[in-house]
């Protein structure tokens, strides 16, 4: 096998439930760029949260926002922004519903203080611990008596989306997620979290980001090796001819996988380079 570009995935794949990346994930890392293997990462998450692991890693690409904004060391690679029609829209869905929204912009995430609190360290691990089946319970918590004593305000979102905006985060259950598909036709819903769905243009995702990746550093989607554990995970880990999910994965994640290894906190990304001949055990 030819592989000459791996992208991971963040959160539950390329960081422990501790918020770490392990030293077999570092090493492995290490030994790939020795090989002169192209490494970088494919999430939902923001250039601010992204850049100091490509700092500490040395990594070479990113791929944010689920294929919405993708950058190098040095430039931005390309770039989509919502339409402001679009942005209106799900504003006004969340204020009719009272559901909390959160705005990712080229300088992070902004908006919903539920969100930002739910994204720290401490909630971080407590989510991880909390089954999925509770889900729904949870969004409602969060959206109807939380949201009494932090009510958020249309007015709250102006400063925010007068600059573009690359990606909107939307307090929503699974269920929800669904029925919005068919309501706003031109956009894309997935979700790394089962709390809140994150809104896309239509035509955009990790995958995507990792064929235009393709084009400007010279590899096909059948060379490439994806690492993944969620729902915004599954068209990069169904269409790459490698993939990877995490044991701690959702089971659509590691159905549609070509390959299950070990969970993130087991050492899950140097095991399964080993297994396909990226690295030898003795790289790491």
């Amino acid at each position: 096998m030819q592989v000459k570009a791996v992208f991971f995935d963040i959160d539950g794949t390329l960081l422990t439930d501790n918020r770490t990346v392990s030293k077999s994930t570092i090493l492995a890392i290490n030994a790939l760029k020795a090989k002169g293997i192209l490494v970088g990462l494919a999430t939902g998450r923001d250039p601010r949260f992204i850049l100091p692991y490509m700092a500490s890693l040395g990594l070479d690409m990113a791929i944010a926002y689920n294929g919405q904004y993708i950058f190098s060391r040095d430039r931005v690679l390309y770039s989509k922004p919502l339409a402001t029609a679009d942005i209106e829209a799900i504003i006004a869905y969340a204020q009719e519903h009272q559901r909390d929204l959160s705005f990712g912009t080229a300088k992070g995430v902004a908006g919903s203080g539920i969100m930002s609190m739910g994204t720290g360290n401490f909630a971080y691990r407590i989510t991880r611990m909390i089954p999925d089946s509770w889900a729904g319970f949870i969004t409602f918590i969060f959206n109807r008596l939380i949201r009494i004593i932090r009510p958020q305000r249309e007015t709250d979102f102006k400063a925010i989306v007068s600059q573009p905006v690359y990606q909107m985060m939307l307090l929503a259950t699974e269920k929800e997620t669904a029925g919005l598909s068919a309501r706003f036709p031109s956009l894309a819903f997935t979700r790394s979290s089962p709390y809140a769905a994150d809104v896309i243009c239509q035509g955009n995702s990790k995958f995507h980001g990792i064929e235009r990746l393709g084009g400007v550093y010279g590899f096909t989607v059948d060379q490439a090796m994806v690492f993944g554990d969620s729902d915004n995970d599954l068209e990069m880990l169904e269409k790459v001819t490698y993939s990877v999910a995490m044991k701690n994965g959702s089971k659509q994640a590691k159905q549609v996988a070509s390959y299950v290894t070990d969970s993130n906190n087991r050492d899950g990304i140097y095991k399964a380079l080993v297994q396909f001949g990226l690295i030898d055990e003795q790289d790491v």
